[in-house]
Parts: structure tokens; C-alpha cells; sequence
């Protein structure tokens, strides 16, 4: 007779309170154990065990490093470890790029949670998710597709400005913390727009996660080994 043996999950979210409900909700599967949590990419590859993880569940914009950058990380450092990215957004495009950086599926957090509790044990079964809300054929058309624009081309100021616009804030707010006029504001947004042929907020929140974030310090957040 078969042993059944848990899928140990590991869960990176910045917010406390999704992050517990999602453990609760998993953790009460049979076949499901949390092990381990994290709100940041950098928590998460400091305590990761690839020996002791079979799945990790990733929200795809966190902050500073965003979580295509730890999937990739994990990916390039622990192939046979399986990851499933979440997120609020559910633009193909942004799919694309999280399967590109290895990921082996994709959930929306809108989904209901027997929608993501099936999408965990798919990628724990080896099988590729993708959320049924989205075209699978606009996600392979994505996939095919060029990359997406180099913040590289921001200067500094615009990587600030662009940082503060994925993160939420208005034009009013960001003059506000930079201490310069809101009509500056404006300027840096059209030549952040017009460099990156990002059409939107949304466009520009899936430019940052393929790049990894914007850390204020300009540093990059790298595997520790335990």
C-alpha cells in the first residue's frame, strides 16, 4: 500500500493578515503542511531549505525585491523545488513572466480558496497551473513575445518617481515626500511612460516584478546559503 506523504509549503507574502489565512486555509488539507513563512524575498532566502520545501507559494509583488526575482533565485538554486506565484493582478503578460522566471503556476488571489488549494496540489503533482479567468492563448501569445522595456533607461529620479507609482502613491503624494512640484511630477511620469511604453500603472507594476523591484538602496538581493 501507497504511503501518502505531506506536501511541504512554504509562503512568502508581505501582508501578515492574507499570509494567515492562507496557512490556515492549507494547512487544515490533508496532505498539506506549512512549513515555513516569510514577508520578504530576502527572509525567504535566508531560511529556505531546499531539502526540507517540496512547494513555495510566492506573491509576485513584493517589496523591494519582487517575487519573480526569488522565483528565480529558487529556480536556478533548487530546480526539483516547485513555485506558485500569486498575485492580485491577472494581466497575461505578467503570468508570462513569472513562468519564464519558473514558476509552475500561476493563481489570482481572487480565486476562492478551493480554486487555490487545486492549484497547489496541481504543482505539487507536477502539473503546470494557470488560473481559468485568463486566456490561456493571450498567455502563450505573451510568452512568445519580446521582453518587456529595461528600467535601466530611467534616470535616477525617474527609477524614484516609477518606484513611488508602482507602490500606489499619487502625483500630489510623491511631489509631496520629494519635495518638488507636482507639475515635475508629471514631467518625470510622461518620460517614465514614453521610455517604457507602459500604458499603466498595472503595465508598470509588471515591468517593476520582471526587473526585480526598485530597492532605495540600489542593492541586489542575492542567495544565502544556511
Amino acid at each position: 500500500m501507497d504511503v501518502l506523504v505531506d506536501v511541504r509549503l512554504y509562503l512568502v507574502d508581505d501582508h501578515p493578515l492574507f499570509r494567515a489565512g492562507l496557512a490556515y486555509t492549507l494547512g487544515r488539507e490533508t496532505g498539506l503542511v506549512v512549513v515555513g513563512e516569510a514577508s520578504t524575498a530576502a527572509e525567504a532566502l535566508g531560511a529556505i531549505d531546499p531539502a526540507q520545501v517540496d512547494l513555495a507559494i510566492v506573491d509576485v509583488l513584493l517589496p523591494s525585491v519582487t517575487g519573480i526575482t526569488l522565483i528565480a533565485e529558487l529556480a536556478a538554486r533548487a530546480p526539483a523545488l516547485r513555485t506558485l506565484a500569486l498575485s492580485v493582478i491577472d494581466e497575461p503578460c505578467l503570468i508570462a513572466d513569472t513562468l519564464r522566471a519558473g514558476a509552475s503556476g500561476f493563481a489570482v488571489k481572487t480565486q476562492t480558496p478551493e480554486e487555490v488549494i487545486g492549484a497547489v496540489r496541481a504543482v505539487a503533482a507536477g502539473l503546470r497551473y494557470l488560473p481559468p479567468c485568463v486566456s490561456r492563448g493571450a498567455i502563450e501569445a505573451e510568452l512568445s513575445s519580446p521582453s518587456v522595456a529595461d528600467v535601466g533607461r530611467l534616470t535616477p529620479r525617474e527609477r524614484e518617481i516609477f518606484e513611488l507609482l508602482i507602490r500606489g502613491h499619487s502625483n500630489d503624494e510623491i511631489a509631496s515626500r520629494l519635495y518638488i512640484a507636482r507639475r515635475t511630477v508629471e514631467t518625470h511620469r510622461q518620460h517614465i511612460v514614453k521610455k517604457l511604453s507602459a500604458r499603466s500603472i498595472a503595465e508598470m507594476m509588471r515591468i517593476a516584478a520582471k526587473h526585480g523591484g526598485l530597492a532605495s538602496d540600489g542593492r541586489d538581493v542575492h542567495w544565502r546559503p544556511s
